[in-house]
């Protein structure tokens, strides 16, 4: 699969839900729009650790050890969770880690899937595979949390940015 173009990439920078911004992540306002989560998962590092954190365990955390393309000193495993583990390049989304999600969405227990390479891109397959009512949240490169609650609007746009970057 090819890497995002230019315009993806743009398309990619629009939030999929609730942009939190960073000075109002605040336990009591994530607990609050997490409220009845069908799953709650977790995508990057920074995200997931802020999480647990707040004593909110991820169902699925999906991280790199990485944040904004730098290698992070700890990561983000102080919880129980089976993990998992696969390969994904930079902006884009592999197969392997496609087959990967799968498992990890099916899986009745806490998951942790660990990405050699880079996770930021696999919030989108993610979209599209989970039902409705799944609470996904990912980080905004120096804005903030973005909390979405998953719905029809929400897959059909990832199926199509992931129809447009070639990611089946």
């Amino acid at each position: 699969m090819p890497p995002a173009s230019p315009s993806d990439l743009q398309a990619l920078k629009q939030p999929f839900g609730t942009l939190v911004p960073s000075r109002e992540v605040t336990k009591r306002k994530v607990l609050q729009l997490v409220k009845g989560a069908l799953k709650i998962i977790a995508v990057g590092d920074a995200t997931t650790e802020k999480l647990v954190s707040f004593g909110i365990v991820p169902d699925l955390a999906v991280i790199d050890g990485r944040e904004r393309r730098s290698k992070r000193t700890s990561i983000p495993d102080n919880y129980e969770a089976i993990q998992l583990v696969c390969s994904n390049p930079p902006g884009g989304v592999s197969v392997e880690a496609l087959e990967t999600l799968r498992v990890a969405i099916n899986m009745d227990e806490k998951v942790r899937v660990m990405v050699d390479g880079e996770e930021d891109m696999l919030a989108l397959p993610i979209f599209s595979m989970v039902p409705d009512g799944t609470v996904v949240l990912y980080g905004q490169p120096l804005e903030g949390l973005v909390i979405t609650i998953v719905n029809e609007k929400a897959r059909i746009r990832a199926k199509r940015l992931m129809d447009r970057i070639g990611v089946n």
